[in-house]
């Protein structure tokens, strides 16, 4: 009998061990070790709210992205992406990442990246976007294609956050500058600046 509870116990030690792994596991697919969160960068630039920020010479905005929670688009063997419209300002973005987990949390995803023309992105940590010119109008702004000084998407900050089904989740901090046109008048060009910190999923790899 003594021997029977001892296998037992040791049977739910070892139980309990697998357990507690499985609840620590990193994207990279290694053990956490505390189960805190990984955070590269520093996103100390753009606020802590979940949200899609634009500034154009004639209007801005701030969206509340506290319950935007994409599956990401797959766009090739190395690339997601998501995209989602906003309601209250007709603003629609574009925003390419790793399709990896592993390849989400590498220090070196720490940089400026290129801006592309609307919904052309192709590379990881591309932007693009388009807006109304100014609130309410169906007079439409889109993204230029673009890279230097006034045309970027800085990566700040990406956070591993934990797993939900088949997906590692990630909060990602970026802040940007971009050329855009007007659709119907291809002269009328603006600057566009603005940030974003919301949620992306990656597979699990």
């Amino acid at each position: 009998m003594k021997t029977l509870s001892k296998t037992v116990l040791l049977i739910l030690f070892s139980i309990c061990i697998i357990t507690c792994k499985k609840g620590t596991e990193d994207p990279s697919g290694g053990d956490k070790g505390s189960g805190k969160e990984i955070v590269i960068g520093n996103g100390g630039a753009v606020d802590n709210t979940l949200h899609m920020a634009f500034k154009t010479p004639d209007w801005e905005r701030k969206i509340d992205c506290t319950h935007l929670d994409l599956d990401p688009i797959g766009l090739n063997d190395s690339t997601s992406y998501v995209s989602a419209t906003s309601a209250s300002t007709n603003e629609t973005f574009y925003f390419s990442f790793p399709r990896d987990s592993s390849a989400m949390v590498r220090s070196s995803n720490i940089k400026k990246y290129d801006i592309t023309r609307v919904g052309a992105n192709k590379k990881p940590f591309e932007f693009s976007q388009t807006l109304p010119i100014n609130a309410g109008s169906t007079t439409k702004l889109v993204s230029l294609t673009g890279s230097g000084t006034d045309s970027y998407n800085e990566v700040l900050e990406i956070k591993y956050t934990g797993v939900k089904g088949n997906y590692a989740q990630f909060q990602i901090k970026c802040r940007y500058s971009m050329n855009m046109q007007e659709t119907l008048n291809e002269s009328n060009k603006k600057l566009v600046t603005g940030t974003f910190h919301f949620k992306v999923k990656t597979k699990r790899i």
